[in-house]
């Protein structure tokens, strides 16, 4: 995988192409290590007062204001591009709408679910060892475009539902709808709308076959918080702006939320599908095509750093954005 830090806002074909550098002021660090000087709770967080601020201890002096958000302490930080890597698989299969459902119907049959058997040994790996299976139903562009979107979701969610009756773990899969949004022949004749009428299986063997632009959580939030600052909307806006084309083009936007292993793991899992759900939305409301965006929080499953010293603790609180191009 081709991994840039970048410290100028650069074109990079085929990906998110904006990088930046700033500094950020955050609310306290997040750490297992004593912070000499200031009050912490029992799992070494620095403790804030009910006026926010950093709690300090009868032996704080200005030489000890070293913990990132406390005392005017800020934290530079990288927002990283990184490029899909052929290594980490794609495969693809396109199962005909009518080889799974009776017409302007969403009911999986007993032919759809042999069709399913018959595409799925193409695919490898097999799902149970991907990274994620994404399922994206489609329509022609005949009749109302909201029943189409709706059927198209629907009509995906039913290959997935059937996927996971024969064992595939449900959070491994991904499920969109796009209507009449995406067609591969003309919509002008009955044969460009049979090929139109389908449902998409994309399997993904590991993230770092998409495309990946990655913030750190303190880019975008206060600690413990999953509400976007204003810095963070900024932060957003600029690389919105500089990667508008490759959003349009994707067949598939997965933001995904990680944390560190510090702290209750259910309340990281919720802080994770929390902040991805915020910048979801951040997206939607910049004009980002809600039905191809999927929200994951993966809580501290999936670190790219140790989680044994602060800075990798830094790196695994992040959230990154997965773009998929189209599939050929």
């Amino acid at each position: 995988m081709k991994l840039m830090k970048c410290r100028y806002a650069r074109s990079v074909p085929g990906l998110f192409v904006s990088a930046l550098l700033a500094a950020a002021s955050v609310n306290a660090a997040e750490s297992r290590e004593p912070n000499p000087g200031y009050g912490e709770d029992s799992g070494n967080n620095v403790i804030r007062t009910e006026y926010g601020d950093c709690l300090h201890t009868g032996d704080w002096t200005p030489d000890k204001a070293n913990i990132v958000g406390c005392d005017g302490v800020t934290l530079d930080y990288t927002i990283e591009v990184l490029e899909g890597a052929p290594t980490g698989l794609l495969a693809a299969v396109t199962i005909p709408a009518a080889s799974l459902f009776a017409f302007d119907s969403a009911e999986l049959n007993a032919e759809g679910k042999n069709a399913i058997e018959e595409y799925r040994k193409q695919l490898r790996p097999e799902l149970s060892e991907a990274y994620a299976g994404i399922i994206i139903g489609h329509t022609d562009s005949t009749g109302n475009a909201e029943y189409n979107m709706g059927l198209s979701k629907r009509r995906a969610q039913a290959v997935a539902d059937y996927l996971v009756s024969t064992g595939v773990d449900v959070n491994k899969l991904r499920v969109a709808g796009r209507g009449k949004n995406d067609p591969i022949a003309s919509n002008e004749t009955e044969e460009g709308r049979a090929l139109n009428r389908r449902v998409d299986i994309i399997v993904v063997a590991e993230p770092r076959a998409l495309d990946t632009i990655r913030f750190p959580s303190v880019a975008l939030f206060p600690r413990r918080s999953a509400e976007i600052t204003e810095q963070g909307s900024a932060v957003l806006e600029r690389n919105l702006e500089e990667s508008r084309e490759l959003l349009s083009r994707a067949a598939y936007i997965e933001v995904v939320g990680h944390t560190d292993d510090v702290g209750d793991d259910s309340y990281n899992q919720e802080l994770s599908e929390q902040r991805a759900k915020a910048v979801r939305d951040y997206l939607v409301n910049a004009g980002v095509d809600a039905s191809k965006i999927v929200t994951v929080g993966a809580g501290e499953s999936m670190p790219v750093a140790s989680n044994t010293t602060e800075e990798g603790r830094a790196e695994n609180r992040r959230v990154d954005v997965l773009v998929l191009g189209r599939v050929k």
